[in-house]
């Protein structure tokens, strides 16, 4: 049996948007960016979803996502993406499919049955300085680069990867250098996603609602 585990990283503070828990903002008729964050996992299938908070946030999103397949997770020292993939290094599955929660994108591009250790959905951008962009065979992150150029919104990864960080963990200083350990040691894969929306200021989450 092929276990899937979905990873939410929900615990940052949201300093951009002055404090506010951009993962509960509506996106539609009851549903907030969380919830359709594991509403987009549920479709792969994935066996259960692991929602990365922290103390302050996990009450909110209990109530949130009540009576949802989901569990809870309290990110560790490392407040960043890395911090997150770390808090769930020890949670035992075959893959594991990652997404952003204050994003939006299609909702069936994620591959059940991947082809490769490791898996990114891409996207094209015009603002790379924004994003993880694949750049001549490796991720280079937030970089002044000629657009447009080709970014990664959503991931998936094998256990073998897991293993490969696990043995590499006080090693590795950021999700940059991590994803590209993984892509060194076991090549890459892509998957398209036709559009992706980073609604992680205002103006940002208006565009993404016009949009949808």
């Amino acid at each position: 049996m092929t276990v899937r585990l979905g990873i939410i990283p929900a615990a940052g503070m949201a300093k951009r948007v002055r404090g506010v828990f951009k993962e509960l903002l509506p996106v539609g008729e009851s549903m907030t960016h969380l919830s359709r964050a594991v509403d987009t996992l549920e479709m792969i299938p994935v066996d259960t979803t692991v929602i990365v908070t922290n103390p302050q946030k996990i009450a909110a999103h209990s109530v949130a996502l009540q009576g949802r397949n989901v569990e809870f997770v309290t990110q560790g020292d490392k407040p960043d993406i890395w911090g997150a993939i770390a808090s769930t290094l020890n949670i035992d599955a075959d893959w594991y499919y990652f997404i952003m929660p204050d994003t939006m994108h299609e909702q069936d591009r994620f591959p059940s049955m991947p082809d490769h250790d490791f898996m990114l959905g891409t996207f094209e951008t015009f603002d790379p300085e924004n994003y993880g962009v694949l750049f001549d065979g490796v991720i280079v992150d937030k970089a002044k680069l000629q657009p447009p150029q080709v970014a990664w919104g959503t991931l998936v990864w094998s256990r073998n990867v897991v293993e490969l960080w696990k043995k590499h963990l006080p090693d590795i200083r950021d999700y940059t250098q991590a994803f590209n350990m993984a892509m060194e040691q076991f090549g890459w894969g892509t998957y398209s996603l036709a559009w992706y929306f980073d609604c992680g200021t205002f103006q940002r989450y208006k565009r993404a609602i016009e949009h949808v």
